[in-house]
């Protein structure tokens, strides 16, 4: 059954996994273990951090794909082929290729400066040229990615929308829809995924991949989210029963979080010499932690937060903005932090208010009301907002917020 109407809660779900991308990138310099080719502050690891970031690692870019195929197929299905095409050409294509021009290398050159600079011991007068030199090199798409397998998985869609689907893939979809809105169903994801994990993925823990070539493994992983949403569109007269479970899947995934914080955080030194059925094991609690945590989210949002809302929505338009920007930000402040007097403990949320900061301030003066704006969210007009402040002052509302 096919719904018109706007769906709030997943529309702020979708705002909340862009931010809370900012949060996770403004805390990996201060895990004890840092990504690799990222700043890393000896003033301050701490395994808190670590627990964080696998926390939302676990469930944002799922809860992302997961919702952008929800809104294709509703928007597919709303406006047909041809509409689609250029609506998400114009919301989804020209900003990744805009930003790729623009943004990636301003994204990419503190983490550059940093690897092969101050990592690799460089001393100052040499390090221009040594930036200069691995800087002008591919260095893969950073957090862009998300949009380039977004662009491939609406052309997976067209092909299959265009040329029917055969008997097996409708087969398999009738699979993922039986018992919908049950525990059961989200067993049968676990299963899935697991099975993904375990076919395509060599470590416990699914990681991104910013190659122009995409990897099978990370191709089908988070496709089979993308689909998850197709999925739950094609169910949306009963998407309100997973609320029912909410609580239910977030204890069950909060609990597998501090399993999985075991396993592979304190047992960082192990995991990777784990193999046969205990990695088999680990990738099965790192599945259902993932799974249970995503729905989890789907029903709380849809439970508390499916109402029309001034601030969230103004939230929801910039969150493709601060997301585009803030990389460069969050990289430049780590390093920025190295060399000062700031307390440790300090630097994260230093990193994260300056970034917030710059990012929402250019939104609102440059973007907002801009082509730019126009080309991520939709024209912003400042006379109907200016119209919104007025009925605000005596209705009351948070509109202009």
């Amino acid at each position: 059954m096919q719904t018109n109407n706007r769906i709030y809660g997943l529309d702020s779900l979708r705002a909340i996994a862009m931010l809370l991308g900012i949060v996770l990138h403004a805390i990996i310099a201060y895990k004890v273990y840092p990504n690799e080719g990222w700043p890393s502050d000896d003033q301050l690891h701490a395994y808190g951090f670590d627990a964080l970031y696998l926390f939302i690692h676990s469930f944002r870019m799922q809860l992302f794909f997961l919702v952008a195929g929800f809104f294709a197929r509703m928007l597919y299905l709303k406006i047909g082929e041809r509409a689609f095409f250029k609506h998400r050409y114009k919301r989804i294509v020209v900003p990744f290729i805009a930003s790729m021009i623009f943004i990636l290398p301003l994204s990419i050159a503190p983490f550059v400066y940093f690897q092969h600079c101050i990592a690799a011991g460089v001393p100052p007068a040499e390090r221009s040229q040594v930036f200069w030199q691995h800087f002008l090199r591919w260095n893969g798409m950073a957090h862009l990615w998300f949009l380039y397998y977004l662009i491939l998985y609406y052309v997976v869609m067209l092909v299959v929308y265009r040329f029917k689907m055969s008997g097996g893939a409708k087969t398999f979809t009738n699979t993922l829809t039986r018992n919908y809105g049950s525990p059961l169903h989200v067993i049968v994801y676990i299963l899935i995924l697991a099975a993904i994990q375990i076919a395509l993925f060599r470590t416990a823990e699914v990681e991104v991949s910013t190659s122009i070539f995409p990897k099978p493994g990370h191709f089908t992983y988070y496709g089979f989210f993308f689909l998850l949403g197709v999925v739950l569109h094609r169910q949306s007269g009963r998407l309100f029963e997973l609320a029912r479970y909410t609580w239910l899947y977030l204890a069950a995934g909060l609990a597998l979080t501090v399993v999985a914080f075991k396993l592979l955080v304190l047992g960082h030194e192990n995991v990777a010499a784990l193999s046969g059925l205990a990695l088999i094991g680990v990738k099965l609690v790192v599945a259902a932690q993932t799974v249970f945590l995503t729905y989890g989210f789907i029903g709380f949002f849809l439970k508390y937060m499916n109402v029309q809302n001034g601030t969230i929505k103004y939230i929801s338009d910039a969150s493709f903005w601060l997301y585009l920007v803030h990389l460069s930000i969050v990289g430049a402040m780590q390093i920025v932090f190295l060399d000062t007097s700031v307390p440790g403990w300090l630097r994260p949320l230093g990193v994260l208010t300056v970034t917030t900061l710059i990012a929402m301030g250019t939104y609102q003066w440059f973007v907002r009301y801009s082509f730019i704006g126009t080309a991520l969210h939709g024209p912003r007009d400042r006379a109907v907002k200016k119209r919104e402040c007025r009925v605000d002052s005596l209705q009351s509302s948070n509109l202009c917020k």
